[in-house]
């Protein structure tokens, strides 16, 4: 792949990243609001068993959206690395090229999208790109 499409990449990862981090502040900011608001009753806890329930529930909807983005932000990291090395655009799986298309549209990719469907046809979920633990290396389906 050429430098200016490589350029091209960069700025499209570094865009999502940014993004990413926005995310990951306005959950931080949530949670400092809340905490700052909790610390002006006598305790931490909600007094209406509803209200617990509800407070209990926004929490891990927030701890599992940020749990999500920290994941896509490292991915991302990963990406402007490969980038840097020149590894960018290939599958691991069979070693060759991702189409630029795939590309566009899912810059982290780390397979093409044949070895993609063979992966999730054999592991019968769509959730590669965060569990995979070898961004750089080429694996082999047995």
């Amino acid at each position: 792949m050429n430098n200016q499409k490589l350029q091209f990449f960069r700025e499209l990862v570094l865009k999502e990243r940014e993004n990413t981090i926005r995310i990951i502040s306005d959950i931080d900011e949530t949670w400092t609001k809340n905490m700052q608001d909790a610390s002006g009753n006598l305790s931490n806890y909600t007094i209406h068993l509803a209200d617990i329930g509800t407070d209990t529930q926004e929490r891990e909807k927030e701890t599992y959206i940020l749990e999500r983005e920290l994941k896509h932000l490292r991915l991302l990291d990963e990406t402007l690395k490969r980038i840097d090395s020149n590894n960018f655009g290939t599958c691991i799986y069979c070693g060759e090229k991702i189409s630029e298309e795939r590309l566009k549209a899912v810059p982290y990719a780390v397979s093409c999208i044949e070895c993609q469907k063979k992966y999730e046809k054999r592991n019968n979920h769509n959730n590669h790109y965060y569990n995979h633990k070898s961004y750089n290396k080429k694996v082999k389906f047995r």
